[in-house]
């Protein structure tokens, strides 16, 4: 029988090398975002303030590859444009309209305007569709700028509204799901998915795209907008060091 000495000791010996695979990970992780990022400043904040069940999703997630795995990079796979079936956009942060104060809760669509990255957005996609005509599937944000621009053939995924008439800001998951059932209502082939998205928010879209059941990848050759909205409506897209954490928890739920 072990002594309660013995039996702390064992106790021990299980947590220290629980707490050891743990480092392991996160200076994995911590190398992989360096990499990734090219700002090892910022890898090391990131990987600091991630809670350790975030930490472990994300090792699943890359199964075991931490140092390779595509799940954790931050250079999103392409397609050949002419390979393109379908055009999906997945809107960035918003502004709020002149006038318009948050107060916590979602806010009603009139009091939001676009902002510059989903302007951006519906430019690449007007520029690629003139190119390749396709259907397009973008979020509403970035498809009222489309409409503005003259674009047709466009499914617009809005925001869904409860019975007491409070709006439910959609998911990129939500986005994806509710765009695959208005395509499917108006008899349009999504074929392979081109997906245009903010630069750091691309890969995690296109994983999202792959979830909801479509090929996915960004058009080849298109170059994503970079540059963060200080402006942003949703503070944490309003800089790297805010999103990437935000992105990396996002990514971990699809650990299975």
């Amino acid at each position: 029988m072990l002594s309660p000495g013995g039996e702390s000791s064992a106790r021990g010996t299980g947590s220290s090398v629980q707490s050891q695979f743990a480092a392991d990970v996160r200076g994995q992780l911590e190398q992989r975002l360096a990499m990734e990022l090219d700002d090892a400043t910022l890898a090391a904040q990131v990987v600091a303030g991630l809670d350790d069940p975030t930490v472990e999703r994300l090792a699943t997630l890359a199964g075991g590859d931490i140092a390779g795995s595509p799940a954790l990079s931050y250079s999103p796979t392409t397609v050949r444009a002419g390979e393109v079936g379908s055009l999906w956009i997945f809107s960035y942060g918003y502004r709020f309209a002149p006038g318009a104060s948050p107060d916590g809760q979602v806010p009603p669509m009139e009091a939001l305007e676009p902002g510059p990255v989903n302007t951006e957005l519906a430019r690449l996609a007007a520029d690629f569709v003139r190119e390749h005509p396709v259907p397009i599937v973008a979020q509403w944000e970035v498809a009222q700028v489309l409409d503005r621009l003259g674009v047709d053939d466009v499914i617009s995924v809005e925001p869904e509204f409860a019975a007491d008439g409070t709006i439910s800001y959609l998911s990129t998951a939500g986005v994806a799901e509710k765009g695959l059932r208005l395509a499917k209502e108006r008899g349009i082939t999504v074929g392979h998915a081109g997906v245009l998205a903010f630069a750091d928010h691309a890969v995690r879209c296109v994983l999202t795209a792959r979830d909801a059941g479509m090929t996915a990848d960004v058009p080849e050759g298109v170059e994503l907008p970079h540059d963060y909205d200080p402006q942003s409506g949703q503070e944490w897209t309003r800089a790297r060091s805010t999103w990437i954490p935000a992105d990396l928890y996002g990514r971990s739920f699809f650990a299975r």
